[in-house]
């Protein structure tokens, strides 16, 4: 509705003076380029976790076996863009032995430094996934070379899935 709405205006204000339209068409463009979307607020069935609630699951045991969390700050760009794959994925693939997480490294900075995540740099390295089994990290989404600092692909469903093999852990659910 909002689409027929603004091409109305353009419409009309061709019709009234095309110095108009320009200027309308150069106002809304910067504004669509420079303003960023909100994050999406689907959780899907992950749960979001404080800091000392994530460690108590991990370290309990009597929830699933497997933890994928994604830490993640929402001042970030890069977290923001990627904020749809994670809910989606947790639709998806979550189990009784594959949970899924999030943590807020926005509101918990301090927390950073304990899951081997540095905030000094800037955000980085976040959006960062990281695959808990047993209270253990098995594995890492990007996996950051300190030396290198060379960039990781852009997050995707598919990037994640293949990363953390959540089809294999899928099928070892269905088969057990």
């Amino acid at each position: 509705m909002l689409f027929f709405a603004k091409i109305f205006l353009v419409a009309i204000s061709l019709i009234m003076d095309y110095h108009l339209a320009l200027w309308y068409m150069v106002v809304f463009s910067v504004i669509y380029l420079v303003t960023q979307p909100p994050a999406f607020e689907g959780l899907g069935t992950s749960s979001k976790l404080t800091p000392l609630q994530l460690e108590t699951l991990l370290t309990e045991g009597n929830t699933s076996r497997f933890w994928l969390v994604e830490f993640r700050a929402l001042c970030s760009s890069a977290c923001i863009h990627a904020s749809r794959c994670f809910p989606e994925l947790s639709i998806t693939y979550s189990n009784k032995n594959l949970s899924f997480g999030i943590v807020d490294l926005g509101l918990f900075p301090n927390a950073a430094e304990k899951f081997g995540i540095s905030l000094s740099g800037g955000m980085d390295q976040l959006p960062t996934y990281i695959l808990f089994e047993n209270a253990t990290e098995v594995t890492r989404f990007p996996e950051w070379d300190y030396e290198a600092k060379a960039s990781h692909p852009p997050v995707t469903k598919r990037v994640l899935s293949r990363h953390f093999e959540l089809d294999r852990h899928l099928l070892g659910y269905v088969k057990s």
